[in-house]
Formats: C-alpha cells, sequence, structure tokens
C-alpha cells in the first residue's frame, strides 16, 4: 500500500469543509465530503474549534504532470468480481490514478465493495482490488489492498486498539519479519521518551500489537455534549501507526501507515460542585450576636475580621465555639466590636460585620453582616422622683463624644461616660424636665443633646451635619388610692431588746447567679457595664445563734473610699 502523503493547506478557517469551495485554476468547484473522500481531501475541528484542511500529494486538483501510457484500466474488485472501467470506477465515488511507477487508489469507507474481515479477532474493513493494464498484446497486472481497522475497546480510564500483527490481506505468506513498529499523533511519529511523558503504551505480541492510550492524555481533547438536559464529554484523538516487515517469500518490504480517529462514546459527567468558600450565618438572642462559619471540610484558609479586630488566639478564648468544619462566636450586642444602628426608647439596634479575608492580599473572601434589635430599658423611673437614662453613640454620629452629652439644661453632664455611653441619674424636679398632666398622669420628659456650641464645632470639623437628640420621659400616677386590709394581735412575750456589739460579716461577689464561683481578691477592681447584674452574697461569719437574722438594706458604689462622696450608683435599695 503507497504512503498517505498530506499537507497542511488551513490551520484555522471556522467553516465547514463541505460548504468551502475548492479552486481549480480559475474553476470553484464545490468540495463535498464525497469529492474529499474521492479526491485525496480529508478536513478535521482542532480543540479550539478552528477547522483544518488536509490534501494527498495525489489529489485530483495537484498540478501533476501528465503522462502519455496509451494503456486501457480495468478494475476487479474482489471478492464480489465486479469488472470496472476507470469511468464506472470514477461514477460509483472510488478514485484511480497512475503514474509510472505507482497506482493511487481511493475509496470510502463505507463504499459498497469494501466488506469486513475478521483478522486475528479484529474486525477490520477492506478493500481488495486487482487493476490490469492492457496495450496491443500486453496485459499487466497490478493487485492493491487497503484494510483500515474498526472501532476499539473503551474504558472509563483507557482506549485500547487492538491492530493484528499479521494482517491476512496484505500478506502472500504467513513467514514474515515485523522490522519496525512506530506510534505517533497527529500524523506525527513519538519517540520513547515522549511516549512514556504522555503513559502511552505499544505493547506487541505473538498476534497483536495493542495500544493503550489513557482517556484524557496529552494530545487529544474533551469536548462538551448536553443529551436530555445531562451533561456528558467525549474524548477525541489521532493516534497513528506505523508498520514494516518483510516477507521471507517475496524479499520485499511493505510499510503499512494508519491514522486512526478515536472518539470515545459519551461520558456522563454529573456537575461537581468543589472548593466552595465557606458560608456565614448567623442569628440573635436576648444578649448576644451567634455568627456560625462553616468551612465545609476544607482547611480554613483565611482570616476572621469581626468589627474591625482580627480574631486571634484570646479573643477566640473568649467567644469562639469550635466544631469539626465550623466554628461559632457568641458576642454580646454591647460588645465594642458591634456598632449600634439606632436607639429607641425599649430598644437598642446593634449590628455585627464578619469577613474573611485572605491571609497574603486581604481580599474579601466573604462578607456577611447581621443586624437585631435587643430590649433594652434605657430610661428608669423611680418612686422616689428620680430618672436614670442611657445614652448610646450610634453609626450616624461616628464624630459624638458622649461624655459631652447633656440634658436640657447644659449644666447636667453624664453621671458617667465613656467612649460609647453616656448615663444620666437626675431628679425630676431638676435638669430642666418639663411636667405634663395627661388625665390622671403625670408625664415628666427631658432631652439628651449635644449643646449648641459643640454641636456647630463639630459639623463644622466633619463632611455631614450629626445631630444627636433622644427624649426621655417618665409617667407617673398623679391620685391613686389602693386599699389594704391587715390584721394586727399582740405581740409575742417574752420581747426582744435591743441590744449592741459586734458581730463579724463578710461580703462576696459572684461571677454568675449560681453562686458557685467567687471572685478572689487579686481580681479586683472587676469591670462591669452598667446594667450588668451584679450577684452579692452576704454571710454573718461569727454567730451561731438561730434568732439572729442579717437582712442588707442598701448598697451603693462610689468612685472613692468615701461612702458620702458623689457620684454614687445605687446597686441594691430596700434589700
Amino acid at each position: 500500500m503507497p504512503y498517505r502523503l498530506f499537507c497542511l493547506l488551513m490551520a484555522a478557517v471556522g467553516i465547514q469543509a463541505q460548504q468551502t469551495p475548492s479552486i481549480n485554476d480559475t474553476q470553484i468547484i464545490n468540495l463535498t465530503p464525497g469529492l474529499a473522500t474521492q479526491c485525496g481531501f480529508s478536513f478535521k475541528f482542532d480543540p479550539m474549534g478552528n477547522a483544518m484542511l488536509f490534501a494527498s500529494l495525489q489529489n485530483c486538483f495537484s498540478q501533476n504532470m501528465a503522462v502519455a501510457s496509451g494503456y486501457k484500466m480495468t478494475v476487479v474488485f474482489s471478492p464480489s468480481k465486479n469488472v470496472m472501467n476507470v469511468d464506472e470506477v470514477q461514477r460509483k465515488g472510488y478514485a484511480i490514478a497512475n503514474t509510472p511507477t505507482r497506482l493511487v487508489l481511493r475509496s470510502p469507507h463505507n463504499a459498497e465493495e469494501t466488506y469486513l474481515q475478521n483478522v486475528a479477532g479484529v474486525p477490520m474493513r477492506v478493500l481488495s482490488t486487482s487493476t490490469f493494464f492492457e496495450q496491443k498484446w500486453l496485459v499487466t497486472r497490478v493487485d492493491a489492498t487497503a484494510v483500515c481497522p474498526t472501532p476499539v475497546a473503551f474504558t472509563p480510564e483507557v482506549i485500547t486498539w487492538y491492530m493484528p500483527k499479521h494482517i491476512d490481506p496484505l500478506f502472500s505468506s504467513d513467514a514474515f519479519t515485523m522490522l519496525e513498529v512506530y506510534m505517533g499523533i497527529d500524523a506525527k511519529r513519538l519517540d520513547i521518551e515522549e511516549m512514556a511523558a504522555r503513559n502511552y503504551s505499544v505493547l506487541v505480541t505473538e498476534a497483536h500489537i495493542i495500544v493503550e492510550i489513557p482517556v484524557g492524555a496529552v494530545g487529544g481533547y474533551f469536548k462538551s455534549h448536553i443529551q436530555d438536559d445531562q451533561y456528558f464529554v467525549t474524548y477525541t484523538i489521532e493516534p497513528m501507526l506505523e508498520l514494516l516487515w518483510i516477507e521471507e517469500v517475496a524479499h520485499e518490504n511493505t510499510s503499512y501507515k494508519v491514522l486512526f480517529p478515536i472518539t470515545t462514546p459519551p461520558m456522563a459527567r454529573p456537575p461537581q460542585v468543589r472548593n466552595l468558600p465557606p458560608s456565614v450565618t448567623g442569628n440573635c438572642d436576648q444578649e448576644n450576636f451567634h455568627i456560625t462559619v462553616d468551612y465545609r471540610n476544607q482547611e480554613p484558609f483565611f482570616v476572621v475580621l469581626v468589627g474591625k479586630r482580627l480574631l486571634n488566639h484570646e479573643f477566640a478564648q473568649q467567644y469562639l465555639t469550635e466544631g469539626d468544619t465550623d466554628f461559632t462566636i457568641t458576642l454580646p450586642f454591647s460588645s465594642p466590636d458591634a456598632v449600634f444602628e439606632s436607639v429607641h426608647s425599649s430598644s437598642v439596634r446593634s449590628r455585627l460585620d464578619v469577613a474573611l479575608l485572605n491571609p497574603y492580599n486581604n481580599m474579601t473572601i466573604k462578607y456577611f453582616s447581621l443586624a437585631c434589635s435587643f430590649l433594652k430599658t434605657l430610661t428608669e423611673c423611680f418612686s422616689n422622683g428620680t430618672m436614670t437614662a442611657l445614652a448610646v453613640k450610634v453609626e450616624s454620629a461616628p464624630g459624638l463624644n458622649p461624655g459631652q452629652l447633656t440634658l436640657s439644661d447644659p449644666a447636667c453632664g453624664p453621671t458617667y461616660s465613656d467612649a460609647r455611653f453616656a448615663y444620666f441619674h437626675f431628679t425630676v424636679n431638676s435638669c430642666g424636665t418639663t411636667r405634663k398632666f395627661i388625665n390622671n398622669v403625670m408625664l415628666y420628659e427631658n432631652e439628651i443633646s449635644l449643646p449648641d456650641e459643640l454641636e456647630v464645632k463639630l459639623n463644622a470639623t466633619t463632611s455631614s451635619e450629626e445631630e444627636y437628640q433622644l427624649k426621655v420621659s417618665c409617667y407617673y400616677v398623679a391620685n391613686i388610692t389602693r386599699t389594704l386590709a391587715f390584721l394586727t394581735r399582740p405581740r409575742d412575750k417574752p420581747f426582744a431588746e435591743t441590744g449592741t456589739g459586734r458581730l463579724m460579716v463578710r461580703m462576696r461577689l459572684a461571677q454568675d447567679a449560681s453562686y458557685n464561683t467567687f471572685h478572689q481578691e487579686e481580681d479586683y477592681p472587676v469591670v462591669r457595664y452598667l446594667r450588668q447584674p451584679l450577684h452579692f452574697e452576704v454571710e454573718l461569719t461569727t454567730s451561731s445563734d438561730p434568732k439572729v437574722a442579717l437582712v442588707l438594706d442598701h448598697c451603693w458604689a462610689t468612685l472613692n473610699e468615701d461612702r458620702d462622696s458623689r457620684p454614687r450608683w445605687n446597686l441594691i435599695i430596700n434589700g
């Protein structure tokens, strides 16, 4: 069988080959698939979708020099014994041409005169002909046979191509010697190192030459398909085998070369979602934010920014609870890492921002914000005619200094303040408090704000006009009558006598309401925010008299050891 010689004509045309006319001098000929096969043209698409057109040097339109032979040619096809002249051969879709040293015969794979033959257990398609050249009293016969492989074996991992070592239709005897076996891809030979790098395998046995190519190996490409709304892929590669053998009877070398495009059957590839970014969810209870970060069995390749503070070891020990593939941050709504969005008479709306950052470039992987309204009494009214009010710095007034806030009377500043809070304690008949009667109710109102001169100064140094106003009020019933029932009885005898003496009393501060753990001396001073509960235990240590009872009547806190100093905060009243 003669060598197939191809030259690359076009490498990047995005059109169908059968729609591309071929030009022969000034004549345009439409190159149909049938004509392409007959005349020695072929085309395929590269992985980028570009069309590649190949042409044999012996194609119908090449500028070959004419050779005057004067022979009459007749072709006999085997095994059908059909006899055709050159015109009939060409009308059937075959191509035949000859030179003084070469006979070229072409046929489509599924032509009428081709047939399947089992060769060493491998089905192969065969075209077998005898061509007679007649001139006067001289007749020359040339037998030509072409053998092409048929589909190969597939697994999801490997393509296996079986080629018979002894291709019966091409041999005249069983005695032969295989001289060379080469493998290549896209008509280019590969050496042993290149084959090993691509994990290709060629095994020569007694009966077969076995080529194994991993699905997805270098040299081929995948293509996506959609069938019945399902995703599939195919893998395409074009291996080449070159064989050279010598038959011991004829003592002539025979070269056999086959380029075999292989496409796997569609392989289902259900979509798989991997490397998902971590998810962040959150909720609130009455006092806290709960933020959960789920990183889904992946290494937590990120750092956590809570508010404006990075989650470090100390922070994590205090607020973080860790699971197998997630962790939860529990943070009080009044934490400095949260911001207050708004303040109402009975609630505070607080927001916590959490960001997951790439530790190398600080790019945000995930951002999450949780805002909740927390029920909180900001104003308290007492029966002795005093009021307390808590003012909170909100996000919309970032330049506000709570310590500069006052009541309606600018002389009445906060009893206590820090960077986020201002606490006021005053009587209802002071600090500019107004009184209004509504039916049988007295309404006392006051307002917490910045003095005018400070507000003007603040607005002059910021780009926005900030105004902070918080109204506080108390309702008292003006006149009410209560009916109480009581009984009297004589006092028991003997009467208790008033006595004097010293008793040892110990007072301790518990860490929580369970009273199981108490603060030690080295823990003081203990920091507590306003409105946080304090759990005191008062114990009479030396008396064993069961008739002696200890009552804690009143307890307050001051800034120094002088019990009568101001300001002071009532902790227990009428205990």
